[in-house]
């Protein structure tokens, strides 16, 4: 009965492929969510905070880096990927992965060799100077990543379930292989080694399946020079850069931030904000479903110039969405200090304010997961990227003074205030964006 439903209107039809895409994400999401904090827990009670510090610090490095240097261009293989799908041009769209492929290997090369260079002079600023070997094997491990390429591919051909089945298979291996170094007593090493061979193996599976199933579903043919995408897809370079640009200055914020507070509090404090953090981004796992699972809708309509569908598809949507989390979180923050003690055990029962502030800065960000897909879709990028540089500058001008005064307690507030500052300001360029006419729009 509900797949007649479903298949009684374009608009239930889109529902309907909305909504079960989503189910996948969310379950693999779920599924990775649980491995991470079980894995998270396990290294926490075998490492104590210090020594999570060391791992902290590293990860942090190794995803600072890749983020900077290695630009991931899935957003703009899906944003023009679904323009050449809408018009059939099968050859138009293998050089685009074509492209989209150079520049994975590419950059993550650059990443990794940039990475391996600067860790004599990051190490001493990190305080790891005994622990170099664990910064030139997170160098190894962003120079190989094809991940993004890969995503692109699966989530273009509406093959979500592929990749759920796939996240949630490595996440469990990955919180199986962890619990044991744990119970074996291993050390920082160890577990900066899980990281770094679990993110080579992601990357380049993700890509052969994503390529496997572009073979099957196009008919046979061949692509152009990758260098050629760039003048059949008038705009590609725009949008790449922007979309990468809008991640970059978010993340910046999310990896900096550890490394920065680590000039400024004990190394305690450090662990119990890692702890937060990584608590606050199983939160977001749960929530990313819609942002992964809206954007090749919001790009269809786009391509098919229908901003009122994509209008009303996105509000009705975000309204379900942030009703769900109000009644998610709500018991989460009022229990969070016996939570936080169960889990990561008594030791880090003075981090639940931490990680309650970070839950709640995770859950404003949630709530305007639809912003950054839709003005990228509607082609106002460059708005947008205005806007996150606003945020990102406020961020760091509050950052230090507010850390050095109330310390981990302080870094998690910043992150609220500022999430704050994005989701107004996003949705107010969004409802401009919706109401401004280009050519060809349908109303």
């Amino acid at each position: 009965m509900i797949g007649r439903l479903c298949s009684a209107t374009p608009e239930a039809a889109v529902f309907a492929r909305f909504l079960r895409n989503v189910g996948w994400i969310f379950s693999s999401q779920a599924a990775i969510a649980v491995c991470g904090l079980v894995a998270m827990a396990a290294a926490a009670r075998a490492l104590g905070a210090a020594g999570i510090a060391v791992v902290a610090l590293v990860e942090a490095y190794m995803r600072l880096v890749a983020l900077l240097v290695h630009l991931e261009p899935w957003q703009a293989v899906i944003r023009f990927g679904s323009e050449a799908l809408e018009a059939g041009d099968a050859r138009r769209l293998r050089t685009l992965i074509a492209w989209s492929t150079a520049v994975d290997i590419v950059l993550g090369l650059a990443a990794g060799l940039i990475a391996f260079a600067l860790v004599g002079r990051v190490a001493p600023t990190l305080g790891l100077e005994d622990h170099k070997g664990l910064l030139y094997l997170a160098a190894f491990g962003i120079a190989f990543s094809l991940r993004p390429t890969g995503v692109a591919l699966l989530r273009l051909f509406d093959r979500f379930d592929i990749l759920a089945r796939l996240d949630a298979a490595l996440a469990l291996a990955r919180a199986v292989l962890i619990v044991v170094v744990a119970l074996a007593g291993a050390g920082p090493a160890a577990f900066v080694a899980i990281t770094v061979a679990f993110a080579l193996v992601e990357g380049t599976v993700t890509w052969a399946l994503g390529r496997r199933i572009m073979a099957r579903t196009l008919p046979a043919g061949r692509a152009d020079a990758p260098h050629l995408a760039l003048r059949q897809n008038p705009g590609l370079l725009r949008v790449f850069v922007n979309s990468n640009l809008l991640v970059m200055l978010r993340q910046v914020t999310q990896r900096l931030d550890v490394m920065l507070l680590g000039a400024l509090a004990s190394v305690e404090a450090v662990g119990f904000y890692h702890i937060a953090r990584r608590s606050a981004e199983a939160a977001l796992r749960l929530g990313r479903p819609l942002s992964q699972a809206i954007y090749p809708e919001l790009a269809r309509f786009a391509a098919a110039r229908e901003a009122a569908r994509l209008g009303r598809f996105l509000t009705g949507v975000s309204a379900g969405f942030v009703l769900g989390l109000a009644v998610v979180l709500t018991p989460v923050l009022i229990w969070m200090e016996p939570l936080v003690a169960l889990v990561f055990g008594d030791g880090f029962r003075e981090a639940s304010t931490v990680v309650a502030l970070q839950v709640v800065a995770s859950a404003i960000l949630l709530t305007g997961l639809g912003i950054s897909p839709a003005m990228l879709s509607l082609d106002d990028d460059m708005r947008l990227v205005y806007l996150r540089l606003a945020v990102t500058a406020t961020f760091f001008a509050l950052f230090w003074p507010v850390a050095a005064r109330f310390g981990a307690e302080g870094a998690a507030a910043t992150h609220v205030f500022c999430n704050l500052l994005w989701i107004g300001g996003g949705a107010l360029l969004l409802r401009a964006a919706l109401a401004r006419p280009f050519p060809g729009r349908v109303a």
